[in-house]
């Protein structure tokens, strides 16, 4: 019999918790620890944002690895799921609003912008 999930752990160590605890301050976006990647080429296909591609890398075990657009990376979390060597963290993405950030003032300024 298969057993749920609990809250608390998932499989993908980088994607516990989600969103992280910094996403009140910064949008999360994705990161590959080289160290992890096995070149399984898994993730670019997956990625609708053109935010992953494989990088010849001399001295990598594997020749190549993964790696993160981040401007445009959306914190989707397919990565993190296609990966089978959990190679993939969250990080700060300091240039992005935060998740739930108010976006009121956008809309300010376009009624400002369309006032004129």
């Amino acid at each position: 019999m298969a057993r749920a999930m609990s809250g608390t752990k998932s499989k993908y160590a980088g994607l516990y918790p989600h969103p992280p605890a910094f996403a009140a301050e910064h949008a999360p976006v994705a990161e590959v620890v080289e160290g992890k990647c096995i070149a399984c080429d898994r993730c670019p296909p997956l990625c609708f944002f053109e935010a992953l591609f494989m990088e010849d890398r001399r001295g990598h075990p594997y020749g190549r690895v993964a790696v993160v657009v981040q401007k445009n990376c959306t914190g989707c979390g397919l990565c993190f799921e296609a990966c089978p060597a959990d190679a993939f963290l969250w990080v700060a993405d300091h240039g992005q609003r935060p998740y739930g950030a108010a976006q009121t003032s956008d809309r300010k300024e376009k009624r400002d912008h369309e006032s004129y």
